[in-house]
């Protein structure tokens, strides 16, 4: 059996996720264009879990989290508009699809949103602990990003296996 296409709104939640998602896209976009002009000709380009800078590389390399932030910001927003096509824990059938869509295409919107802010933040904190304005990303960003990655899935599978 096919999987029903439905034609679902955004409601004022996911208009407010889109917004904060778009804002993330224009700071990861944003913020190395304002200050490429003043990073030195080495940056940081990859932090211990710690948040301590440990690699470094040309300031070009700043380029690369907008990039695929960009990239995979585009992706997750195009791919959220065909639910139909994700996998579910549970048949989907006519009378649980627009149920399970919505968990789905929330948690996706959700996600997107997380990933670019995540990356304009990263951004961010390159840029200021090559200027010498900090050091580095901060204890407690990688388990607090797959702490909300983690807490965002599993809170969505289980509304998708309530009946």
């Amino acid at each position: 059996m096919k999987r029903p296409r439905l034609n679902m709104p955004l409601d004022s939640f996911d208009k407010t996720i889109e917004v904060i998602g778009f804002i993330g896209l224009l700071l990861l976009i944003g913020i190395p264009i304002i200050y490429y002009g003043k990073l030195p000709e080495n940056i940081p380009t990859h932090f211990d879990l710690n948040g301590q800078a440990d690699g470094f590389g040309s300031r070009g390399m700043i380029w690369i989290l907008p990039a695929i932030g960009v990239l995979t910001y585009i992706g997750l927003f195009f791919l959220n508009k065909y639910p139909h096509v994700f996998n579910y824990p549970q048949k989907v059938t006519p009378e649980n699809a627009e149920r399970l869509y919505r968990i789905a295409t929330k948690m996706t919107r959700i996600l997107n949103t997380l990933i670019v802010c995540f990356s304009a933040y990263i951004t961010y904190s390159i840029i200021q602990t090559a200027l010498g304005n900090q050091e580095g990303l901060g204890v407690g960003y990688a388990i607090t990003f797959v702490v909300l990655i983690m807490g965002i899935s599993g809170f969505s599978l289980f509304k998708s296996l309530e009946k």
